[in-house]
């Protein structure tokens, strides 16, 4: 008796060692593990990409698998400069013309005064005169500059996965003996591909009608840079429970300060935060169903988890690499436990 419960300490204490020197190569390794973790799940969405057009016979049968890749890539590609080109051009217009948005500050704290009778945000008044907008907007800029260096990475990293993937199945087969341990290991990634791939589909989907529907809102108000904030709206999106109220109050905010009065920072805020809400609440649930079976207290935990070790990328990482933990955990007898604890329901197959 004595001896299993010192077996089983030990691999508890095994258990978290590994854990921790994991989170410490994940910190370290940041600069080269997120190019590459954003580059599978780029090589997800183009497999997506080339199913879709599988759908069409004559593509399926005559074309080569490299050409749907090629030109699923291509797609890709011409998607992410077209997001890079409105986010530097926005973030660069807002960098030399921040001025005008601040002068509205003063007139948006005498309004507060005058209409309550306080002067509780005098001390708001000075921070604010002190806070260099103009230094943060290019900070901003140079910020989504580095993110070119990145998302070359990341493309160098798909090329490659590309190549593998034509030997993969092949080489994973010559390195289990067992094949019953191949078979169920190769299960377990075409699982994980699955469920990744479909929470990144419908939640594309999601995020983007989000987006639209917010667009819509901010030129009816006439707010400055529709385009960039419904962008951010679409981005955000994807943080799980947090990401929505950034999303929305960030062009509240900005309208503030582009107005200087409050009617339009109100009708934003309640238009924009209906769409969140009324998406949020009932649209993503029913699309995204048991696609994502975790349980809310696991996503917040990997929310604060991932924030922690990878900042806001993690964040956005969150859910699908909780995703990849819960499957690769219900094929594992000693961890299986625990994957039924991480789910929604407590079903796993």
């Amino acid at each position: 008796m004595q001896t299993s419960k010192h077996v089983d300490f030990k691999s508890l204490a095994g258990i978290f060692i590994v854990f921790m020197a994991t989170v410490y190569i994940l910190i370290i390794g940041k600069d080269l593990i997120m190019p590459f973790v954003f580059a599978l799940l780029l090589w997800l969405i183009v497999k997506q990409i080339r199913l879709f057009m599988n759908r069409v016979g004559f593509v399926k049968s005559k074309v080569p698998e490299w050409v749907k890749n090629l030109i699923s890539f291509l797609l890709i590609l011409q998607a992410l400069n077209f997001i890079v080109n409105i986010v530097l051009s926005n973030l660069r217009i807002l960098a030399v013309s921040y001025e005008k948005y601040l002068t509205n500050i003063d007139v948006l704290i005498n309004r507060i005064n005058e209409t309550f009778n306080i002067d509780l945000l005098a001390s708001v008044k000075i921070y604010f005169q002190d806070f260099d907008f103009g230094s943060v907007a290019f900070s901003l800029f140079n910020f989504s500059s580095g993110l070119v260096g990145t998302i070359f990475m990341m493309i160098v990293y798909t090329i490659f996965i590309f190549i593998e993937e034509t030997s993969f199945r092949n080489k994973l087969q010559k390195a289990f003996i067992d094949t019953q341990k191949f078979e169920d290991t190769y299960l377990m990634i075409e699982k994980i591909e699955r469920s990744v791939s479909m929470y990144l589909v419908l939640k594309t989907l999601i995020c983007l009608s989000t987006g639209v529907l917010s667009y819509i809102v901010l030129i009816a108000v006439g707010v400055d840079f529709p385009v960039f904030w419904a962008f951010l709206i679409f981005l955000l999106n994807y943080i799980p429970i947090l990401g929505s109220y950034v999303a929305t109050s960030l062009p509240v905010l900005f309208s503030l300060l582009q107005f200087g009065e409050f009617g339009p920072g109100l009708l934003v805020l309640l238009f924009v935060g209906a769409i969140q809400v009324v998406i949020g609440n009932f649209v993503d649930p029913r699309v995204m169903g048991n696609s994502v079976n975790l349980s809310p207290l696991v996503i917040i935990l990997s929310l604060a988890l991932w924030g922690a070790i990878w900042g806001i990328v993690g964040m956005f990482l969150s859910v699908p690499l909780m995703v990849i933990v819960v499957v690769a955990f219900s094929k594992m007898p000693r961890f299986r436990p625990f994957a039924i604890l991480m789910t929604g329901d407590g079903e796993i197959d």
